[in-house]
């Protein structure tokens, strides 16, 4: 069952007079439970998607079309009060620098305090007990004395854990995570995604995993979707998109991947494409090694493959 669909979204930003479209058409779909990855190149669209279900878009953003339905609700058609009340507390954001996200003036616990207090109601000690279990839950030592502790007293793993925890303490449904390991070493990147999935299974929480990095993301999610400018190109199972890639695009991200056996690093030839820049056809057409005539001319709709989707001529 899904907890969350988004159909048909496009987006574009105004610019000089001018509507850039930034997200064109974009359909997915978040089991409950399950973690959902968005991976792709910086610029692809990941972000602005996740930004767009929790309506935190710059004022030159504008939707084009589409909803985002959640619990039957169309969250595109509510207003900010009734966002607000969603925010937080139904749908939570781990940010990927925990320092933008945390106010340096105040503890930790003051600032776990103030989000459970404004989306559970809970008040002293009942709040100052619920703070510390999610500290527990995270794997903060000493949670009791480290809720007196300000942000710079800690390091940028145990930072993130806080946030995480700031999520996970309304009991959030979905919980979105927009690259949260990006600015952690190797070590510490892999004790925060297996935090995250511990909390999945415990708590049955649906996640969005944003991310850039395919051996994470084939070891963390449940389904994958890969995004190109603006546009979903390819859509599976996590384990399905590793194994048996179908885009170019997706084959080229996984062989960019770091071979430690053969210390074999291929790039994707050119650049990802400006938001100003027009394609008629498919806009991977000129970095694709497989391309055909017909990639010039239109771009192509999604082609169902066994369980796959993908948006790729060599399929019609």
């Amino acid at each position: 069952m899904n907890i969350l669909e988004i159909k048909n979204l496009s987006l574009a930003f105004h610019s000089e007079n001018k509507d850039y479209k930034a997200l064109h058409e974009v359909n997915l779909s978040l089991e409950e439970g399950k973690m959902l990855a968005i991976v792709g190149e910086s610029g692809c669209g990941k972000t602005i998607t996740a930004m767009s279900i929790l309506k935190l878009l710059p004022p030159n953003a504008k939707i084009l079309s589409g909803e985002i339905i959640y619990k039957g609700q169309n969250l595109l058609k509510l207003n900010e009060n009734e966002m607000q009340r969603i925010r937080g507390r139904e749908i939570a954001l781990i940010p990927q620098d925990p320092m933008t996200s945390l106010n340096p003036l105040y503890t930790i616990g003051s600032q776990i305090l103030e989000v459970i207090e404004i989306h559970q109601g809970l008040k002293g000690k009942e709040a100052e007990n619920r703070a510390v279990e999610v500290l527990e839950q995270v794997k903060i030592p000493n949670a009791k004395e480290r809720l007196k502790s300000y942000p710079h007293e800690f390091s940028g793993g145990m930072r993130q854990r806080v946030i995480i925890a700031m999520a996970i303490a309304c009991r959030s449904k979905i919980i979105i995570c927009d690259e949260p390991t990006t600015a952690l070493d190797v070590t510490v990147q892999a004790q925060i995604t297996e935090l995250l999935k511990e909390i999945q299974k415990e708590n049955k929480t649906s996640f969005i995993f944003i991310s850039h990095d395919f051996g994470l993301v084939y070891e963390t999610a449940d389904t994958a979707a890969v995004m190109y400018n603006g546009h979903v190109v390819e859509s599976s199972s996590a384990d399905e998109i590793f194994k048996n890639p179908l885009h170019p695009y997706t084959q080229a991200l996984i062989k960019a991947l770091p071979d430690f056996n053969t210390l074999k690093l291929e790039a994707i030839e050119g650049q990802p494409p400006n938001i100003k820049d027009y394609f008629k056809g498919c806009s991977f057409e000129p970095r694709c090694s497989k391309k055909i005539e017909i990639c010039k001319q239109e771009f192509p709709p999604g082609f169902n493959i066994n369980n796959s989707k993908c948006a790729c001529w060599l399929y019609k």
